[in-house]
């Protein structure tokens, strides 16, 4: 399943970068997380690995992530690597009148075939909606 949402920051990119590349800012603006956790030691960026798990229903998804591209300050993405698989991307770009375009995309398939498919599309309703949270979330956070 593949999904994207967008929004506009009133803020410039680097301002939203900020908060975005700092992995001490997701518990305060990703909607429905329940555990974040660091892995590894040393700074953010390529390499750096995280326990995530997002609330979707009444069930904790998620695993082990590693950030994978870390292009100040345009580009944050990572993929699964053990649980759900899952890549996720962050992409900012500055719009004409000094704002920041955020788009936030997540890919994810659950195991299984056939249930696997089921579940993707019965979860993919929250998890769009949860997106969408986000975005607001760091919007807010951003701008105030």
């Amino acid at each position: 399943m593949r999904l994207q949402r967008h929004c506009v920051i009133d803020a410039n990119r680097d301002e939203v970068w900020r908060v975005v590349s700092d992995p001490s800012c997701y518990p305060r603006f990703m909607a429905s997380l329940q555990r974040w956790e660091t892995v590894t030691d040393g700074p953010p960026g390529v390499g750096a690995r995280y326990t995530v798990h997002w609330k979707i229903g009444s069930v904790p998804i998620g695993g082990s992530v590693e950030v994978v591209e870390f292009d100040q300050p345009r580009e944050l993405a990572w993929i699964g690597i053990t649980g759900v698989s899952q890549r996720g991307r962050f992409r900012l770009r500055e719009t004409p009148d000094g704002a920041t375009k955020v788009n936030f995309r997540l890919a994810y398939e659950s195991a299984g075939n056939l249930l696997g498919l089921i579940a993707d599309r019965v979860a993919a309703r929250q998890v769009s909606r949860n997106m969408g949270q986000t975005l607001r979330n760091l919007k807010r956070m951003v701008e105030t």
